[in-house]
């Protein structure tokens, strides 16, 4: 990791204190708070869970939090009362983030921090991102992107500060439907317990996206020849087909954050 780059991230980070980190309990917030700790700056950590938040992320962020005695607040927010998001058009997440960061700036300014702050990266846009803009137009910002950080640079920060990290990102439950599909609770508790059963057995990185009838499971490549082994295969089959599925399927190029953007068409 370059010295430069860090250098400039300090600077942007002090000019914003004190400053909130939307924390989603992720690698990329994960090492926001812990460089803003190792500056010794001004900051608290907000972790906001919606009915699209995953259970393991959210006991990620309070165990974090705890363990390095950082300011942290938990608040709560129903998406699912806007039709905007749970019609689940292509621009979902624009919906999605204005919402959550409104909730999540009307906490830091009532507890005292001038600026809240998010964990984009440069890494980031090189896929199809329509919350960014809700970011910029309600004034959040995000210095890990100003100062030209990658996620390799997040993982070599994380490294260079001894804290653990995960080797798969994570994304709401909402990116594991179809763009057109609507979204309601039912969906989002099968995709839920389905990802839940396949971790169970001893993977990272699931992702079960909703094709109703069909399932489409997606691990890391060097998983996949594991999770197809006969005894394994019929446990999940036999567990999916329970949740509903008729189809349950495997997708052969493995996990890849962002798979469903592939079927949008867009500039």
């Amino acid at each position: 990791m370059e010295n430069q780059k860090i250098e400039l991230l300090q600077k942007k980070l002090q000019a914003l204190a004190p400053y909130t980190i939307a924390y989603s309990g992720g690698n990329d917030s994960t090492f926001l708070a812990a460089i803003s700790q190792y500056f010794s700056l001004d900051f608290c950590l907000i972790h906001c869970i919606s009915e699209f938040t995953i259970a393991s992320d959210t006991q990620r962020a309070r165990n974090f939090a705890q363990e390095h005695a950082i300011p942290y607040w938990e608040i709560n927010i129903s998406v699912m009362g806007i039709l905007e998001i749970v019609t689940n058009n292509k621009d979902r997440c624009y919906y999605c983030k204005m919402a959550v960061f409104k909730k999540i700036q009307e906490c830091a300014y009532h507890n005292g921090f001038s600026n809240v702050v998010d964990a984009g990266n440069v890494s980031d846009t090189t896929d199809y991102r329509p919350g960014r803009k809700a970011l910029t137009q309600l004034g959040v910002h995000s210095p890990l992107l100003e100062a030209g950080f990658t996620k390799e640079d997040i993982i070599k920060g994380l490294q260079w500060l001894n804290i653990s990290y995960s080797k798969t990102s994570n994304s709401c439950l909402a990116t594991r439907i179809p763009y057109g599909t609507g979204i309601t609770q039912d969906i989002l508790d099968t995709i839920r317990r389905a990802e839940d059963f396949i971790v169970s057995l001893g993977f990272e990185g699931v992702r079960v996206r909703y094709h109703y009838p069909l399932a489409r499971i997606e691990v890391h490549q060097e998983d996949i020849q594991r999770i197809v082994d006969l005894v394994m295969r019929d446990k999940i089959v036999a567990f999916f087909k329970q949740l509903g599925f008729l189809y349950i399927t495997m997708d052969l190029e493995g996990f890849k954050s962002g798979n469903l953007n592939r079927m949008l068409n867009h500039e």
